[in-house]
């Protein structure tokens, strides 16, 4: 019978505990702050990212996990227990850790390695990459084979809405993760652009007057956009008071679902600055 181990990167922002109680495989990102060095899945918290971040004269720089990272996860699934792993890999779009998956994956197969290993560019991050991963568990917790567990992710990867804003893009463009955004003197204008999440990239999709506005427009996305009844999270970058907000107007819109308030991580809350607000949630 076939058993699936699921391996994701920890840009979902899923924290290691969480992973651990899913059986999942999580690969480290790191962040350099000047001279040192932390993974974000054994030393740095959101909680902690922020802080530094406050202290920090020069944003910290993030690289992509590399190829021993990735084999360390493969790994993971060896001994018989697992006759596939199952990697949901961060967008391809915005980061090379899709090709070095690809080489960890050949590495191991020239070496004989037993468990079949599958590749798949979720064209997420953050939360939409987590929606997918529980996704693929529940199938493989369920017996689903290899197969079944990625045409299922094919299928639903382009349904999750993620929408969000910035208080700055003083970050984002620092840090050239400015993708498709065209709204790029919001900033000299005193207006707020909102973001969109989908196929790979960032752009805005309209423009608000001021930050609480913007925050009216993720919920109006949400009313206009949502699933019923489903799983939604509100993230934010250390601003959970807008993020209580955000959730209470989405609970009055959809009192059946399961929304929860999470921190954004590492993986774009280097980019996005303190004080982001959004949403993921199925559309």
């Amino acid at each position: 019978m076939a058993k699936v181990k699921i391996v994701t990167n920890a840009v979902c922002d899923l924290s290691p505990a969480e992973a651990e109680h899913f059986g999942i495989g999580l690969i480290p990102e790191a962040i350099q702050f000047g001279t040192e060095t932390f993974l974000t899945t054994t030393d740095l918290t959101p909680q902690l990212l922020y802080k530094k971040m406050r202290a920090a004269d020069k944003l910290p720089t993030g690289s992509h996990a590399n190829v021993s990272m990735y084999m360390d996860a493969f790994l993971s699934a060896g001994g018989g227990a697992y006759t596939d792993v199952v990697c949901i890999n961060m967008t391809s779009r915005m980061s090379g850790s899709y090709n070095t998956a690809f080489i960890a994956k050949n590495m191991l197969e020239e070496e004989g390695f037993p468990v079949r290993i599958h590749i798949v560019d979720s064209l997420q991050l953050t939360y939409g990459l987590t929606f997918l991963t529980l996704e693929a568990v529940k199938l493989a917790d369920a017996g689903g084979t290899a197969e079944e567990i990625i045409a299922h992710v094919e299928a639903v990867k382009g349904k999750i809405g993620e929408y969000f804003v910035m208080r700055s893009l003083t970050n984002a463009k620092k840090g050239g993760r400015i993708g498709a955004i065209r709204a790029l003197t919001a900033d000299a204008l005193g207006v707020k652009p909102v973001l969109m999440f989908r196929d790979g990239m960032v752009s805005d999709v309209a423009i608000a007057r001021n930050f609480p506005q913007a925050l009216e427009r993720l919920v109006k996305y949400y009313e206009s956009r949502a699933v019923r009844g489903k799983r939604a999270v509100v993230f934010h970058a250390d601003n959970l008071a807008d993020a209580q907000s955000v959730k209470n107007a989405l609970s009055a819109l959809d009192p059946e679902a399961e929304i929860s308030i999470r921190w954004l991580g590492s993986g774009i809350g280097i980019y996005t600055g303190e004080g982001c607000v959004g949403i993921t949630f199925w559309e």
